[in-house]
């Protein structure tokens, strides 16, 4: 098992949901030491950390090359252990996914989201592991350029094959990084990726008064935003 690189990382228009690539990729957490991913579109222009303060433990290794937008979608209080709120594990991941969509956590992700549409590509969006939170930004990103529900959960369960690597390079970031508090321990259920958690949060989005693009605007997203995201990860509309 190789673990000096990124092991959760994909572009997604390279055989992914988007016809355009070198626009969006997701991963795990970059660590310092690590060599280069044999990706084409790589090095990032922008990169989204949605991690918490406790879950960063060293300063971020992309930062030389990109912008990196620190946007912890869960919160994560701070770097020595102390947190703002006690975090509480979810007994259903489909339940922590629809929190982010709702206020006040909703506001980081529609900012994630606006970034995705408006900053210097490549943008690598990435977490801890590159699953949940990572998970839930591309999917409404997908969804709010019309990519339909099954490509998105194809794309989410590819994480599945990576996480014995993801948990491997996360002994000696988040656990160092988090020793003695909740996320240090996280129950086995955290880890997987079930199909139906993503389904759940896709459908709810998808019952929204216009879908993913009425939640968007009514979490204070904007029209011009959508269509730069559009033009940006579908590529211009072919001239009549």
């Amino acid at each position: 098992m190789t673990l000096d690189t990124l092991v959760n990382l994909r572009d997604l228009g390279d055989g992914g949901p988007l016809p355009v690539s070198g626009m969006l990729l997701r991963s795990d957490a970059p660590l310092s030491g690590d060599r280069s991913p044999d990706l084409a579109a790589w090095p990032p222009g922008t990169v989204i950390d949605l991690r918490g303060a406790a879950e960063r433990w060293e300063p971020h290794p992309l930062a030389d090359t990109a912008r990196v937008i620190e946007l912890p979608l869960l919160g994560g209080g701070s770097r020595h252990g102390s947190q703002s709120r006690p975090l509480r594990w979810p007994d259903r991941l489909a339940d922590m996914y629809l929190r982010m969509v709702e206020p006040p956590l909703s506001d980081r992700l529609v900012e994630a989201i606006t970034v995705i549409a408006e900053s210097a590509p490549p943008v690598l969006v990435h977490c801890s592991a590159g699953k949940d939170r990572t998970g839930v930004t591309v999917a409404l990103t997908l969804r709010l350029v019309g990519v339909d529900h099954e490509a998105i959960l194809d794309d989410y369960l590819l994480t599945d094959r990576a996480m014995p690597a993801v948990l491997a390079r996360m002994r000696t970031t988040v656990r160092e990084a988090t020793e003695g508090t909740a996320m240090a321990t996280p129950p086995p259920h955290i880890a997987a990726t079930p199909r139906e958690a993503m389904a759940e949060l896709l459908e709810a989005v998808d019952a929204y008064d216009g879908g993913a693009t009425g939640w968007f605007l009514a979490r204070g997203g904007s029209a011009e935003t959508l269509e730069l995201l559009r033009t940006r990860l579908l590529g211009p509309a072919p001239s009549v």
